[in-house]
């Protein structure tokens, strides 16, 4: 029990961590180091990158203390809490995979008749990505997307999978993500959540999704599965099947993923002025409703606490 207790505290760490990558952004030697790009704009000044993503990482300093004080992290005390944990935040783990398809969408050439890719760096990056995280091996060897594997570890624990479940037959009926996320009743600030990510995907502005992508989310996750890792006990055959999916994200998500990322967006703003203040607007906003999803995960811990105890 303690032990996967650890686990998932460490697992919402997710926002709790800077990526080497982007913290220790000081000198012109680190951006050379994490092999960025460094474009040039046509007159005579010289587009830095390094000082653009330190901006944004200032900027984004105060949500981050948030999302590290945040009190989710005193919440999950047994598995009770857990389970419920597991049963919003797959809402989470879902709509990434649409923010993922759509920067793919964008950066490679999924239609016929094919063309090259404007940048085969940046295509590599995310069809990896893709591979890894749609048709990843499971831990007994057969091909399942990190969602699936997700699902299956929500089994394995006894969580409800109802809502979710609901969810995709009406997405595959064709039901639009707002309207099947409003006939669920969701719990508001977890509806919203995924509503935000669509509203970034549909207007198909790739330097936006590619925010969302990187501030928001993918940049911090190698950390903290290094910390599971690291304390763990990844032995664990109760509940080995939450286990087995934290260590893949370890071995998919190394040092390279966090570095390739700053350099997408730094090639998708070029030097638009206006386009990194959309970036800055778009991160910022993503980790307000990272904030409002955790409140609303541990208000819903908290009371089925008192709920408990009331008895």
């Amino acid at each position: 029990m303690r032990e996967l207790i650890f686990y998932f505290l460490s697992f919402l760490t997710i926002n709790r961590c800077l990526p080497k990558c982007v913290e220790n952004l000081n000198s012109l030697n680190d951006i050379k180091s994490l092999k960025l790009t460094t474009l040039y704009s046509q007159n005579k000044n010289q587009y830095d990158p390094m000082n653009r993503i330190a901006h944004i990482t200032h900027e984004l300093s105060d949500l981050r203390k948030n999302l590290r004080d945040h009190k989710i992290y005193g919440t999950l005390q047994n598995t009770r809490d857990i389970k419920t944990f597991m049963e919003y935040h797959i809402f989470a783990v879902w709509d990434f995979m649409s923010l993922l398809k759509s920067l793919q969408q964008s950066l490679t050439h999924v239609h016929t008749p094919w063309t090259p890719a404007k940048n085969p760096t940046l295509a590599r990056f995310i069809n990896e990505i893709i591979l890894g995280e749609e048709s990843d091996l499971n831990e007994l060897n057969q091909p399942k997307s990190h969602f699936e594997m997700y699902l299956e570890a929500m089994a394995q624990m006894g969580a409800s999978t109802s809502k979710i479940d609901a969810f995709i037959k009406e997405i595959k009926k064709g039901t639009e993500v707002e309207k099947a996320l409003d006939n669920l009743q969701l719990e508001k600030r977890v509806a919203d959540f995924t509503k935000y990510t669509f509203q970034i995907i549909s207007p198909q502005k790739v330097h936006l999704i590619a925010s969302a992508f990187t501030f928001g989310r993918e940049d911090i996750i190698p950390d903290m599965f290094n910390e599971i890792l690291s304390e763990g006990d990844i032995n664990n055959e109760k509940y080995n099947k939450i286990t087995y999916y934290f260590n893949r994200h370890i071995e998919l998500d190394g040092d390279e993923h966090g570095p390739l990322a700053l350099q997408m967006v730094s090639e998708l703003c070029g030097d638009d002025a206006q386009k990194w203040k959309e970036v800055l607007d778009v991160a910022k906003k993503a980790l307000r409703h990272r904030i409002h999803l955790w409140d609303a995960i541990s208000d819903k811990i908290i009371e089925q606490k008192v709920s408990v105890n009331s008895y």
